[in-house]
């Protein structure tokens, strides 16, 4: 990397910068170029010292914690992998995520939070408070202003609420990252660039909703051709308040939102939702409706037609009239007086 012109292959890193900022290597070039204005020497590597002064920083723990945070360990200076990483990654900080990134750096102990000792470092730190000195002006005064807990514990959520009302303790956190933008690329690029991402972003989640949304809607048109199989065809199309009977038989698909289930177990349930669908549509493939299933339903549904209009009337109290039964010897006694009205009319004809 040391003499050559040209902008070298990308290693790793270079590789994973070029991947979250969405570049090519035509924006690697201009980056590469920055860092050989620093490498005057040529050896493939700048100080980091160099790194600061190009932003017009000093080097602090709060600025060294980009490189704890990328697991870069070096011993003064870092390579141009390193470089180009270190920027990509702390100019796409949100503002949010700028608050996160002081608290990771002043938790020592990575426990969750931190203590009041660790916030007074990291105001000083901020701030350029020398062993000794105390904040002067509107900083000293935001900091008297601070209500902390008796156990002396401060969470994120503290952090973020200290952020909000006294802004002017946490501006030279944003300050480091602006004088980044500025001094690589220019914050109309970055800012293009967030824009950009942002794009890609509500786009991809545009098309995951799409797509649970037709995942969802094949299920659902599976579930109710069950529930149709089951329940019959016209009873299906006449009887459809019936429906809900069978949901606990074909449930619907679960839910994100109704459930409070971890990521790994939802990703099981809709993995095993895919294949009971999947299994679904192969046996409709395999076992089609035949002409003589078909007729089997309708006839089972004229039946099921009867029963249900005979129990609709016993409900609302409607006696069907039927024929009284008759003895053997009612019969021949009708039968013969229907005999006798025959003659009567042969008779009268007659006449």
């Amino acid at each position: 990397m040391g003499g050559a012109e040209s902008v070298p292959a990308p290693d790793l890193r270079v590789k994973r910068a070029m991947a979250i900022a969405k570049m090519d290597m035509k924006d690697v070039g201009r980056f590469w170029k920055k860092f050989r204005k620093l490498d005057k020497e040529m050896r493939g590597n700048i100080d980091v010292e160099d790194f600061y002064e190009a932003i017009e920083e000093q080097r602090s723990i709060y600025g060294d914690g980009i490189f704890e945070l990328l697991d870069i360990t070096h011993a003064g200076t870092i390579s141009f992998g390193e470089f180009i990483q270190s920027i990509i990654v702390m100019c796409l900080f949100e503002h949010e995520e700028v608050m996160k990134f002081c608290f990771y750096v002043f938790d020592k102990d990575k426990n969750g939070y931190v203590e009041k000792e660790e916030l007074d470092t990291m105001l000083n730190v901020f701030h350029h408070v020398g062993q000794g000195e105390t904040l002067k002006g509107n900083p000293k005064k935001a900091h008297s202003s601070l209500k902390i807990s008796e156990d002396g514990k401060v969470e994120f959520d503290d952090v973020k609420e200290i952020a909000e009302r006294f802004p002017s303790l946490w501006y030279p956190a944003y300050r480091i990252q602006n004088n980044m933008m500025i001094a690589y690329m220019g914050e109309n690029w970055w800012s293009k660039k967030k824009q950009h991402l942002q794009d890609i972003k509500d786009l991809k989640a545009k098309r995951k909703r799409e797509k649970e949304l037709e995942e969802d809607a094949k299920f659902e048109r599976l579930r109710q051709r069950k529930i149709r199989k089951k329940m019959g065809m016209l009873k299906y199309y006449l009887c459809p308040w019936n429906r809900k009977a069978y949901d606990k038989m074909f449930p619907r698909r679960v839910k994100e939102l109704d459930h409070g289930l971890s990521a790994e177990e939802l990703a099981e349930l809709r993995r095993k939702a895919r294949e009971e669908a999947k299994r679904l549509e192969e046996m409709m493939i395999k076992n089609p409706e035949t002409a003589e299933w078909r007729n089997y339903l309708k006839s089972k549904d004229r039946k099921f037609k009867v029963k249900v209009a005979k129990q609709k009337a016993e409900e609302e109290g409607i006696v069907a009239k039927s024929r009284p039964k008759t003895q053997a010897g009612d019969r021949m006694a009708r039968l013969e007086r229907r005999r006798d009205r025959h003659i009567k009319v042969k008779i009268q004809k007659k006449l």
